[in-house]
């Protein structure tokens, strides 16, 4: 399976191509722009799965797709989605955004996430501590899930993720269960990889969460976003492909883009 061959892609970005600070969409031409300068093109030092170039993002830096230019992005409602990120980690600090709409002012709607300390666990929607995991969240109130803390509603895989490796991640929302892949492969992880969840995905309208990659739009963060990101927290590394589907891929479909 190739990444452009689904009439559901809404959005794929394969960084081959920018003018320094604008990184075009190969489906819809909507632009990731590279915030606060630390996003560079350099090359590819594993399979190159999309061509010879890939982004690296330095602590700090990250991307934006403003709110009012989303279209299909602005995934709400009964609608099921994939997101599928090809990245490599320079660091296990905790709570990488990989991409997604997760405007942390109550807006929140969905995400790929890595390194989150905590795995929740459907059958009783409590949390255990896990390290360095794959992260699918969705939310279906735009906020901390009813009587909890935090978003309790995400899938979180098996495997602990190596710095300096390669890796195909990705999530399914189908309406009924949250799924994520490793390298193309369900990373199960008992009552966590999948998440049983059978609700909508919240609509933040036209005040709701950009599309972001590296950073998310984090409540706490002042002046957002011509402003510096706050510190602790984002994906530093390499990234050298994402996708996003309006819906949920097979299992098999996954593996395909996966192996190339």
């Amino acid at each position: 399976m190739k990444i452009g061959e689904d009439a559901n892609l809404c959005a794929a970005w394969d960084f081959q191509c920018h003018d320094g600070s604008a990184w075009p969409d190969r489906v819809a031409g909507r632009v990731l722009r590279a915030m606060h300068g630390r996003v560079v093109r350099v090359e590819m030092d594993g399979p190159q799965r999309f061509g010879r170039w890939c982004a690296r993002i330095e602590y700090g830096g990250w991307l934006r797709v403003p709110r009012a230019e989303l279209g299909g992005l602005d995934i709400h409602g009964a609608q099921p989605w994939t997101v599928v990120a090809w990245v490599k980690h320079d660091s296990d600090r905790l709570w990488q955004f990989i991409c997604g709409v997760w405007n942390e002012r109550m807006k929140r709607q969905y995400a790929l996430f890595t390194h989150g300390a905590w795995a929740s666990d459907w059958r009783t929607w409590e949390r255990r501590a896990v390290r360095a995991r794959a992260m699918g969240y969705v939310s279906h109130g735009g906020h901390h899930t009813p009587g909890h803390p935090a978003c309790f509603s995400y899938a979180t895989g098996g495997t602990e993720l190596r710095v300096g490796e390669w890796y195909c991640l990705a999530c399914t929302y189908d309406l009924q269960a949250l799924r994520v892949y490793v390298n193309g492969e369900l990373d199960e992880c008992e009552g966590s990889n999948p998440f049983m969840y059978g609700e909508t995905i919240y609509d933040g309208g036209v005040d709701g969460g950009d599309f972001t990659v590296a950073q998310r739009c984090y409540r706490a963060w002042e002046g957002y976003p011509e402003a510096a990101p706050p510190d602790g927290e984002g994906f530093s590394g390499w990234i050298s492909g994402i996708a996003v589907y309006r819906r949920a891929l097979r299992g098999e479909e996954i593996r395909a883009l996966a192996l190339g």
